[in-house]
């Protein structure tokens, strides 16, 4: 499937992108000057928040439907806030360590769950294998925060024994293509301020470049407006007032899971 002009320019449009001369010039199409901007939104009220506490409540009541073996596992939530996915994780029978990119997420963290190991580390930079190894590796909420994902993911493969689970806002299209977006510096965003909206196929492909063999993509989606849209090829990240999110499961081995979709071809 074709991205029409329209949707195209109307895209570019809105990342600030504009068309120039070609004639006489290295390359045409400039880009918006960006003042990097700060929300002061408190940590507490970014992650307590009913809109956030929704979403949670979906992602993880979704998780435990696809019946994924996790009971007793040793699992590093990569972006974990101040820890509510991580509890979670812990009802599941998890043994979980924490990493977060920000020092006040850890802080609030480590003042609700005192019982989770927890760290600061930027997954972009720092080598997670400073921590050991992990049966499981968990990110939700995270991928597109970052402008490196592929090394990201990469440095998170290093320490998953075998398997990743993995939920990010997504670019709809279905060739594997990364938007580079602006965010706001706050406790829920982006640590340089620059973040990224990979496409599904993106993601299944880092994913496989970075080790995993196998990489599943949930055949219902979590029961929660950002999961559930229709497809249209457009470059969307967003629309009708929602971001599009989606969850993938990358494993080191085959999984037979009817609820699983393989997204990876011979």
């Amino acid at each position: 499937m074709k991205i029409s002009v329209k949707n195209l320019d109307r895209l570019l449009d809105k990342m600030g992108v504009k068309g120039g001369d070609s004639v006489g010039t290295a390359y045409a199409g400039m880009v918006r000057a960006r003042k990097v901007k700060s929300n002061a939104t408190a940590v507490v009220d970014v992650f307590d928040s009913p809109a956030a506490i929704a979403i949670n409540e979906a992602r993880m009541s979704h998780l435990a439907s696809l019946a994924l073996p996790l009971a007793g596992k040793r699992v590093l939530d990569v972006g974990c806030g101040v820890g509510h996915l991580a509890a979670y994780l812990a009802k599941l029978g998890c043994t979980v360590t924490c990493v977060d990119g920000r020092e006040e997420n850890i802080a609030l963290l480590q003042q609700r769950h005192r019982h989770f190991e927890a760290h600061v580390a930027n997954v972009e930079r720092d080598p997670l294998s400073a921590l050991g190894t992990f049966e499981v590796v968990f990110s939700y909420g995270l991928l597109y925060h970052l402008e490196n994902p592929m090394a990201a993911l990469r440095n998170m493969a290093s320490v998953c024994g075998q398997m990743m689970l993995l939920e990010t806002i997504i670019c709809d299209h279905t060739a594997p293509l990364l938007r580079l977006e602006d965010e706001y510096l706050a406790a829920n965003e982006a640590l340089t301020s620059t973040s990224c909206r990979p496409t599904p196929s993106y993601v299944a492909l880092a994913l496989n470049r970075s080790g995993f063999a196998h990489v599943y993509t949930p055949r219902v989606p979590p029961d929660h407006q950002d999961f559930r849209f229709e497809w249209q090829n457009n470059l969307d990240s967003q629309r009708d007032g929602h971001p599009l999110r989606a969850v993938f499961v990358a494993s080191r081995a085959r999984i037979d899971n009817p609820q699983l979709r393989s997204m990876l071809k011979d």
